[in-house]
């Protein structure tokens, strides 16, 4: 098998940008967010339970060296990252997400159990895709770990033949330079099982979070402390608010095996003992898994330099969301996925990619989402390893899971559509999504819910009429056909006057709605629509600030805007402006990344325009762009295979065929792409000579 983990630098987008200059339309864009990838380098499976990586409580995911921060200038805590241990349950690419977990720091220390936690330089770091290692220069230990489906695997060597290893249980959280953000433990309970295990109960974020771990290597018997003070005690029960752990002495090399579980002790002691893999064994078994993870996407490209880029963006796609099937702390069905922080990220590009190709995990995610609105009573718009559940919402976006669900059913995954219906239509009428958006006058200001609401119920009544479900079609037909209330004739855009979350009326006016020609036809046609877009892109007049606001892919919020020229007929535009991020937006390294990875949803944006593919969530559309790529085979969920073939140079598509029938419309169904077979793209450099449509 290829070796895909060798193109994947697993520190892709780990820290403040660094991107190539803007040249051309691309010099026009404004980045409003943060301008950093926030991604983590931490030991991590495809859609595994445990990513485990250097602690330092850097911003977001606890690696790293930055502050906290949503945009503008990026304040640093150090000027280089540090060392405070490996934590466990790090978050890859979000932002200010509240939930930040690195849990279960391991720490190697001499002296007092305070030395444990300070903050330290490290060296010698590498990482590839299911292991990670770094020194730290406060024992000088290589502390190493990797991965399994149900647990995570340390190894601590010292150099001098001895130290010590700390486990702090009850940290939740990062720092900033005042001093902690971590969200203090609620009760917890600790028990040495023998002088080798520990069990742990600790609330962490409202939610008993259970921790079981094995020493092998260890010169003494594991102790218990609780507010860095070392105990003779065999069981430790301690309230709200306290620092708890374990710590032992360790010989020249010892090793760790922890399991977690939110649902039980015996969940967690299970993934802690039933490990039957050395180190190695563990640290290759996860190389082969990611590649056999990567080789859903056989690409080839002409740079050498975009098999690194591509293939990073994948790695960073896959690693959220977090299988955790069998154990919800909401219901009893066994499917169980976690980590969806920004599912207003994940649902255009993440999500669909996840259908496209990962049979196994998108029933999953399904599943998931269904089993939640059963039981809570809503469809899920964030979903952690939280206590919080019924109190947690977002100010972002409305009925995101119904597009997600929609999209599925068009890729084949396997749910009962008529059972996913009626849960639908109880989140959009029974418990008043719709109805409380209009009630509510302080929500209603929300234009960006209208649409994201109006899109969903286009997407459910698609879903419906195929279902055979004509009243439940009329009912969501009936809300879709309110899009136009957002919208101002005069203008062509989103109504003046209202709060948009991340951007502007400009940013939203582009999104790609479930009825493109009556949308344009608003704006004054499609010329018209095409001219209001050459503003917004920075075509004309990129010293207007108000219109000209295209965040350039530094965020989520217009991701979707440049295929907009597909429906007006300019798909040259749609190229030059696809062919500007690819550029300039998306490189290698550290800084490889134009802003926040969101769970996979900026790279997963980049890997569909490097595929020359865009899909539009909820619709059963995929559009044509400018691909990166020279060809790729794309292996399908149901087991048929999609093959992209660039011919000739340039960025503009002259003509395009799929399965040899040439495109009229420069798109197809996303059915059509799920059947398989060949899509070919003819190229040129001459813009005169680009297909419109």
């Amino acid at each position: 098998m290829t070796d895909y983990c060798g193109h994947v630098n697993v520190f892709q987008g780990c820290d403040e940008i660094d991107l190539p200059a803007p040249q051309g339309v691309a010099a026009a864009w404004r980045f409003i967010k943060g301008r950093c990838g926030n991604n983590t380098p931490a030991a991590a499976l495809p859609f595994g339970r445990i990513t485990a990586g250097c602690y330092s409580g850097g911003y977001s995911s606890g690696y790293g060296r930055l502050m906290c921060n949503s945009h503008g200038e990026i304040k640093k805590l150090w000027p280089q990252n540090m060392f405070r241990g490996v934590s466990h349950l790090q978050n890859d690419g979000t932002g200010d997400i509240e939930t930040f977990y690195n849990y279960a720091v391991v720490s190697p220390f001499t002296g007092g159990l305070s030395a444990a936690a300070q903050a330290r330089p490290f060296s010698d770091e590498r990482a590839e895709p299911g292991y990670y290692a770094c020194r730290d220069s406060l024992t000088g230990a290589l502390c190493e770990v990797t991965v399994t489906r149900r647990a995570a695997l340390h190894r601590i060597t010292f150099p001098r033949g001895q130290g010590r290893v700390s486990v702090d249980f009850s940290n939740d959280g990062l720092y900033d330079d005042g001093g902690h953000l971590r969200a203090p433990a609620g009760r917890a309970s600790l028990a040495l099982v023998s002088g080798s295990e520990a069990a742990v109960r600790a609330e962490l974020h409202h939610l008993p979070v259970y921790f079981h771990i094995r020493v092998a290597g260890a010169a003494g018997p594991l102790r218990l402390w609780a507010d860095d003070a070392e105990t003779d005690a065999r069981e430790l029960a301690l309230e709200p608010g306290h620092r708890f752990g374990v710590v032992f002495d360790a010989g020249a090399q010892v090793e760790i095996t922890l399991g977690l579980s939110p649902r039980g002790a015996d969940v967690a002691r299970r993934d802690a003992l039933g490990n039957a893999l050395g180190f190695d064994e563990a640290r290759a078994a996860a190389r082969a898994e990611w590649n056999a993870a990567l080789s859903r996407v056989e690409a080839r490209f002409d740079d050498a330099r975009d098999y690194e880029i591509f293939y990073s963006n994948l790695y960073h796609t896959l690693v959220k969301p977090c299988d955790f099937s069998g154990e919800s702390f909401l219901y009893d069905e066994d499917e169980f996925v976690l980590e969806f922080a920004t599912i207003w990220d994940q649902y255009k590009t993440a999500l669909p990619l996840i259908y496209t190709l990962y049979p196994d995990m998108g029933r999953k995610i399904v599943m998931t989402m269904l089993h939640v609105a059963a039981a809570t009573k809503k469809m899920p718009h964030t979903l952690m390893m939280c206590g919080d559940y019924e109190r947690i919402t977002t100010a972002q976006a409305r009925m995101l899971a119904e597009h997600s669900i929609v999209d599925a059913w068009l890729r084949g995954v396997d749910f009962d559509a008529k059972k996913a219906l009626a849960l639908m239509l109880a989140d959009t009428f029974e418990y008043g999504r719709f109805d409380a958006y209009a009630a509510h006058a302080d929500e209603a200001k929300h234009k960006a819910f209208l649409i994201d609401i109006t899109d969903a119920c286009a997407a459910c009544a698609l879903m419906a009429r195929e279902a055979g479900e004509a009243e439940a079609a009329a009912r969501f037909g009936a809300v879709a056909a309110r899009w136009i209330d957002a919208f101002d004739p005069l203008t062509g855009l989103l109504k003046d006057g209202e709060r948009f979350y991340e951007g502007t009326r400009w940013n939203y006016s582009f999104r790609l709605m479930h009825d493109m020609p009556a949308r344009m036809a608003l704006a004054g046609g499609e010329a018209a629509f095409a001219a209001l877009a050459d503003r917004f892109f920075g075509f004309v007049h990129p010293e207007d600030e108000a219109a000209c606001c295209f965040e350039g892919f530094n965020n989520e919020t217009d991701m979707e805007s440049p295929y907009v020229y597909h429906f007006a007929g300019r798909h040259d535009r749609l190229s030059e402006v696809i062919d500007g991020g690819l550029k300039y937006m998306f490189t290698t390294g550290r800084g490889g990344l134009p802003g926040n990875n969101d769970s996979g949803g900026l790279c997963s944006c980049y890997l569909w325009n490097a595929l020359g593919l865009f899909p539009v969530s909820g619709q059963d559309l995929m559009i044509v762009g400018s691909p990166r790529v020279r060809s790729a085979r794309l292996a399908l969920a149901n087991g048929g295979t999609f093959v992209i073939r660039k011919q000739g140079d340039g960025v503009y598509v002259k003509e395009a065929w799929l399965n040899g029938k040439r495109l009229e419309n420069l798109s197809f169904s996303a059915r059509a792409m799920m059947a398989g077979g060949e899509l070919r793209l003819e190229m040129t450099e001459d813009a005169d000579r680009a297909r419109l449509k």
